[in-house]
């Protein structure tokens, strides 16, 4: 009867530590999503900015395109890594249901 005891124990604390470990995983890949989005807001803003002070330069709308060609490449880079963090926080939750 003992033995039936421990081993509910055991396993009570397995789930348990198997629990705390997916929290601490979700809750950095929802940091790390989060910090992502800023990447991805503030690369926009700094766009914004650059093609403001171009315009005022006179640049011309070839140097504007191939701006935004650069800040498009990046965004979308950091746009895969979101979904990419996303994934496996659906993984996780998956897991845990």
């Amino acid at each position: 009867m003992a033995d039936g005891w421990m081993d509910k124990l055991k396993s009570a604390a397995g789930k348990v530590a198997d629990g705390a470990k997916d929290l601490a995983a979700s809750t950095k890949l929802k940091m790390d999503i989060t910090g992502l989005q800023g990447k991805i807001k503030d690369a926009k803003q700094e766009f914004g900015v650059n093609v403001y002070a171009m315009l005022e330069q006179g640049k011309t709308i070839d140097d504007i395109t191939a701006a935004f060609t650069t800040v498009q490449a990046a965004v979308s880079e950091f746009e895969a890594q979101v979904a990419a963090k996303q994934e496996e926080l659906k993984k996780i939750s998956a897991d845990n249901a």
